[in-house]
């Protein structure tokens, strides 16, 4: 996956386009390999134009915090979007960029007014030295007279104070969606970093680990990668494994629009917030989207704490091949042998971005 990130900046970095996680890799490789720049960011605008991909992206912008004061204004960009008014799409969204970064930051700057080195955190898709931060280079560009030439570039300076008259196109625009999805990987790397060391354990503390990491590293050792089908070997067996109990827990709790149930079967790589409140994203990332139906089609246990579980979903009279994956857990987020009584599993797809149509 580094390797890719790497080659789509080098085709279409000096274009300031920036590789987040909302961005689907596996349609991007062939263009990526053509290492045509018109060909890449031809497959890139597909994404954004494709309904169903900005229906459930969106859903996963406005059940962040700091962006619900603009969900409505989210809505119209989107409109605008689909119905080709693109000059309404950038105008509507470089004021939720400036609002959306004034709110997540410290200091309560807008996204003009940032420094480079701001929007730098490590460990994370946007941090690449051709990603977030090399592209405020180009988004504070001041000028000073007037052109009347096709825009293809997202100069936000240029564009809000009148220099630049001819931007009415899906360039533009899905830059503008790009760049908001770009800083809602860079505020979730922000959240990350933030979380305190961990406390230095006591010797009593280390040996104790050392007997239990043994243990699991015995049964590690031991562990045998399986896989099931419901059509070579029933859907009986298929519903015996663990995981596949687990994605039918979580499905029939989304399909009966059971959030607090569903809200236990989802796994988060932050820490998540109180319980009521996390109740309350969930209900706002799936409430739109209507599971009629489901059925397993397989199993496929990869790791002793990794599975993946595929099913057929029934969404809008429409079926939707998907693959689940799922990690088991204990209480901090760490990952156990399934055969720890202490781990859960949960679903690291945690919204209907990361669910629906997925494949792994």
């Amino acid at each position: 996956m580094v390797r890719s990130i790497d080659t789509f900046y080098e085709v279409v970095g000096d274009r300031n386009w920036i590789f987040h996680g909302s961005l689907k890799l596996d349609t991007l490789q062939e263009p990526l390999a053509s290492g045509m720049p018109d060909r890449v960011e031809q497959a890139i605008l597909e994404q954004y134009a494709d309904h169903e991909t900005m229906r459930f992206a969106l859903m996963r912008a406005k059940a962040v915090p700091e962006l619900r004061p603009y969900r409505q204004l989210l809505d119209y960009a989107l409109r605008d979007y689909r119905e080709g008014r693109y000059y309404a799409t950038v105008l509507s969204l470089l004021p939720v960029l400036d609002g959306f970064v004034a709110a997540v930051s410290d200091n309560r700057r807008g996204l003009h007014s940032l420094e480079e080195q701001k929007l730098i955190v490590w460990n994370s898709l946007v941090a690449h030295h051709q990603g977030l931060a090399s592209t405020q280079q180009s988004f504070t560009r001041s000028f000073n007279t007037l052109n009347e030439e096709p825009l293809f570039e997202l100069y936000r300076n240029g564009i809000l104070h009148g220099n630049f008259s001819n931007f009415d196109n899906e360039i533009v625009a899905s830059k503008a969606w790009n760049r908001l999805f770009a800083l809602l990987d860079w505020r979730e790397a922000r959240i990350e970093a933030s979380k305190p060391a961990p406390v230095e354990p006591t010797l009593l503390d280390s040996l104790k680990r050392v007997g239990k990491l043994e243990a699991q590293k015995k049964v590690l050792n031991e562990w045998q990668p399986r896989s099931s089908s419901v059509a070579e070997d029933g859907l009986s067996t298929v519903e015996r494994e663990p995981v596949a109990q687990a994605a039918i827990g979580l499905l029939e709790a989304w399909k009966n629009r059971n959030y607090g149930v569903l809200a236990g079967c989802l796994h988060e790589f932050g820490k998540k917030p109180a319980r009521g409140a996390y109740i309350g994203q969930v209900r706002e990332r799936f409430e739109r989207i209507t599971l009629d139906n489901y059925s397993l089609v397989s199993v496929d246990m990869r790791g002793a704490g990794l599975g993946h579980v595929v099913v057929d979903l029934s969404i809008d009279g429409a079926s939707r091949a998907s693959e689940l994956r799922f990690l088991y857990v204990d209480a901090t987020g760490s990952i156990l042998p399934e055969s720890d009584p202490l781990g859960t599993w949960l679903s690291v797809g945690n919204d209907p971005v990361g669910i629906v149509g997925r494949t792994w």
